[in-house]
């Protein structure tokens, strides 16, 4: 008799649970029919406040030590340059790579034949007076900077920017979803869901420049311009209607 009660009870149970199940779909598909998704994106055009200079020192001897030696002394100058005439910090220049290769010719007659060998110095400088970026280039390759790699134009206030665009996403996606909603006889009543998505600044970069022909001095100095950088971010809004 006690295990007959049991059973009774349970069933009892299971038919609430699923009578409750019920009810929970067609309440979940009751909002999902007033609801509105949409997906908006906004952007500000900021003025960069930085830039990334790329160079490097090539030197060629036939020796790897007369190579590197040749290499050592005139870093050195672009060194000066940087710290003493432009007066940049050191937490502002990096190595970015440096390497000591030989270099081979090679002929049908005589195969791969040792010709010398390569040392090349890499740095990249973060500079922060842009309207000098012209002057900058040309005394580095005065000094021996014979590969200008690019110039790279960014901002140190991308999180600030970051905010005013995304704020321009949400007022964008309100208007996106107060128009599909009255397109549809509906009114917008809030937000239920939001989703960011990835941020983007793209640079403005410079492409590469042969340090040789901006050193001559008989061409005028090295113009460079900056322009405008987009940030731009992206949201999707889900509301009750």
């Amino acid at each position: 008799m006690a295990l007959v009660g049991w059973l009774g009870f349970s069933n009892g149970g299971i038919g609430m649970q699923g009578g409750g199940v019920a009810n929970a779909e067609a309440a979940t598909e009751a909002a999902v029919m007033n609801t509105i998704t949409v997906g908006a994106s906004g952007s500000v055009m900021v003025d960069p406040d930085i830039a990334y200079v790329r160079v490097a020192v090539e030197t060629k001897a036939e020796t790897a030590a007369k190579a590197q030696q040749a290499n050592a002394e005139r870093f050195a100058a672009v060194e000066k340059v940087l710290y003493e005439q432009f007066k940049i910090d050191k937490k502002d220049v990096q190595t970015s790579g440096f390497n000591v290769y030989p270099e081979y010719n090679y002929t049908e007659r005589d195969g791969r034949k040792l010709v010398g060998y390569n040392a090349t110095h890499s740095l990249q400088v973060a500079y922060r007076q842009l309207g000098d970026i012209g002057k900058l280039l040309d005394a580095l390759a005065n000094a021996g900077a014979n590969r200008i790699d690019g110039v790279q134009f960014g901002t140190e206030k991308a999180e600030q920017y970051e905010l005013e665009a995304l704020k321009k996403a949400m007022a964008n996606a309100k208007a996106k979803a107060d128009t599909l909603a009255a397109s549809a006889g509906r009114q917008v009543k809030g937000v239920i869901n939001i989703v960011q998505g990835a941020s983007q600044t793209p640079p403005i970069v410079m492409t590469s420049v042969a340090a040789k022909s901006m050193a001559m001095a008989d061409m005028a100095s090295t113009s460079v311009q900056a322009g405008q950088i987009e940030i731009s971010a992206n949201v999707t809004v889900q509301y009750q209607m």
